[in-house]
């Protein structure tokens, strides 16, 4: 009977004293390549999107001449600081950003609540056409705002609510979206609780404002930021309800004064175009996680 002798391994020495072999260049970008491909879509994409943002800021600190030169500079030659003064002397900016501030807190705070009773209704109420009622409104979504703001503007002009407060906030408080993000969170939310409530003797309004807003709280503030980016910036809608100078908006108020003398104030202009997405962005920085988890939470 033949042995198969053992096949002798490499002594520690024998492999130390190997010469050690580079990896091909094929190996590493292979390896590489994944990491480095999205660095560098994220640096486009960084360039594409806020490339505009960085360009407005810059521009609100030259003068008028050198914001319309051609060609035109990145940086300013001579930083007018002055400009952020001026659009208030110019236009009633303090006005414009008083009224976007109640528009938009007052709009806000009736979308959540009346979001946030429709969202319980939905998903915790018993009522003939539910389903029925919940799928026309999801339709609803996709109806454009275009197809209907000319009944809307007849209507706010029978009430005599064209340019005033209560046309610029009622028509804005219903939400389908709010109705449906909040369905979405009360279907998924453990009902035990609920039913322990309900045992006790609590009736349809204490179960939700006593037991489950308390506990919807992370929605209601993300929602809360998302309903107030979209109405401090809802131009159109503004626009149309608002003709006079003491209703206007700051998206309002900024077209006019760029329908007004463009050519001598761009600067002024992209100063006050600064000055409107800062609230929005500070809100937008301040609460992003809290938005993308909640966002994911009532969507699953």
């Amino acid at each position: 009977m033949t042995q198969i002798a053992p096949r002798t391994l490499p002594s520690d020495a024998h492999r130390a004293s190997r010469p050690h072999r580079s990896r091909p260049f094929r190996v590493l970008f292979r390896k590489h390549s994944p990491a480095v491909l999205r660095h560098v879509i994220l640096l486009v994409a960084v360039v594409l999107f806020f490339g505009p943002f960085l360009w407005m800021l810059l521009t609100s600190f030259k003068s008028s001449e050198e914001a319309l030169a051609f060609p035109p500079s990145f940086l300013p030659r001579q930083w007018e600081l002055s400009n952020y003064a001026d659009i208030f002397t110019v236009a009633p900016f303090g006005l414009y950003f008083f009224n976007s501030t109640v528009v938009a807190i007052a709009t806000t705070a009736g979308q959540i609540v009346t979001s946030l009773a429709a969202g319980f209704a939905f998903s915790r109420l018993k009522f003939p056409g539910k389903n029925i009622v919940f799928v026309v409104l999801l339709a609803a979504l996709l109806v454009p705002f275009e197809v209907v703001f000319t009944p809307l503007i007849t209507l706010l002009s029978s009430l005599h609510w064209l340019n005033s407060y209560q046309g610029l906030i009622v028509p804005n408080i219903p939400s389908i979206l709010g109705t449906f993000l909040f369905r979405q969170f009360f279907t998924s939310f453990p009902s035990e609780i609920e039913d322990a409530s309900r045992v006790d003797g609590a009736g349809v309004w204490r179960r939700m404002w006593s037991v489950v807003t308390p506990m919807a709280t992370p929605m209601i503030g993300s929602f809360a930021v998302l309903s107030f980016v979209y109405n401090w910036n809802n131009f159109f809608f503004q626009f149309l309800v608002a003709s006079r100078t003491e209703f206007f908006t700051v998206s309002v108020g900024l077209t006019q004064l760029q329908s007004a003398n463009a050519s001598q104030s761009f600067n002024l202009l992209m100063a006050g175009s600064t000055l409107a997405i800062l609230p929005v962005f500070i809100v937008f920085v301040i609460f992003q996680k809290q938005i993308v988890s909640a966002m994911a939470g009532g969507l699953r």
